[in-house]
């Protein structure tokens, strides 16, 4: 039987700025501050202009940032690493990249990776306003090794900064999309579940878009039979903490075995992935909170929210899947 695990009582709500800077000096201060790194900008005026020199909004969330930035004219940057994989999306102007030897040219539509994330670059952009995602480099290489951030190589290195073919940019941004205009619209579906991964989706998908050295091979070991025992160590380790953000490398460190041996063993044993189970746990856990709530207090929505499942929409079909009723009727028993 399963024990109910208490689920998180806290949001992670996402922090969000806006800033709008006239002075010069003010706006390389600023981006060194965002950035974390040592900033030379070199603003080269385009005509008479009016209005802000720079606007900058950010979302800042676990383990991924969106930035929104509009800078009227000319700028050049040669910043310092910044240790983050960005990527820029410009919906106006241009904005080129230099960095280690690559270089890439994006226009409004295009998107680009800015830099090698442990290398000095340049940058140029001409009446930009884009969009731009930063990921923590650990959290990429995790997703492109499968290993805990702690154990994976870094950094990832790419070997274009553009992406492999259009059908890819366009996955990317709708995945981009999909993560500011659902997860991050709403704080109460932001949690810490939520966010890992989406985290995760937006690593996976960026490693997806650009060529690089990430390489996963499966190893003898992996393709080694297991003994139930490490199966039901794995289910104890998920069952203990659904409530967390635990990902797949996260289970075969607990019962030290590989990823691939995680999956193998799920598959042959149980014809599941490991996702796949952890969501089905997730699920009865949340039917219990469902059944044992009051529909005067709790929502359909912020009981999935708990439990992993950004989408109410789809938490309902899977719910409905599973059980033959919908989650607001059990809700409202």
């Amino acid at each position: 039987m399963i024990s109910i695990a208490n689920p998180p009582c806290h949001v992670h709500r996402p922090e969000r700025t806006r800033v709008e800077i006239t002075d010069a000096a003010d706006a390389e201060e600023y981006l060194e501050d965002v950035y974390a790194a040592r900033l030379r900008l070199q603003r080269k005026p385009v005509g008479v202009r009016e209005g802000p020199l720079l606007t900058h909004s950010r979302t800042a969330v676990g383990p991924f940032v969106i930035d929104e930035i509009v800078a009227p004219g000319h700028l050049a940057a040669a910043p310092d690493p910044i240790n983050k994989v960005v990527v820029v999306w410009p919906t106006a102007g241009r904005v080129e990249v230099e960095c280690d030897g690559l270089t890439c040219e994006a226009a409004p539509g295009d998107i680009a990776v800015t830099s090698q994330p442990d290398q000095p670059h340049r940058v140029t952009s001409l009446d930009l306003a884009a969009t731009a995602v930063l990921l923590d480099p650990a959290v990429v290489a995790g997703v492109a090794t499968g290993l805990p951030s702690s154990h994976a190589p870094l950094p990832v290195r790419f070997f274009s900064f553009a992406p492999v073919d259009p059908a890819a940019a366009q996955s990317w941004k709708n995945t981009v999309d999909y993560v500011r205009h659902n997860i991050l619209a709403d704080d109460c579906l932001a949690t810490p579940l939520v966010v890992g991964q989406a985290g995760r989706l937006l690593a996976a998908v960026t490693l997806s878009t650009f060529p690089n050295s990430a390489v996963s091979q499966a190893s003898l070991h992996d393709r080694t039979d297991h003994k139930p025992v490490l199966l039901r160590r794995a289910m104890e380790f998920m069952e203990a903490n659904a409530t967390r953000d635990i990902a797949l490398a996260d289970v075969a460190q607990a019962v030290h075995v590989t990823p691939r041996a995680v999956q193998y063993m799920f598959r042959r044993h149980l014809e599941t992935t490991p996702l796949q189970y952890l969501r089905r746990l997730r699920l009865h856990y949340a039917r219990q909170e469902l059944l044992a709530g009051d529909r005067l207090d709790d929502t359909v929505t912020e009981v999935a929210a708990r439990w992993g499942f950004a989408h109410t929409g789809r938490f309902a079909v899977l719910y409905r899947q599973t059980y033959g009723e919908s989650p607001h009727l059990t809700l409202r028993r």
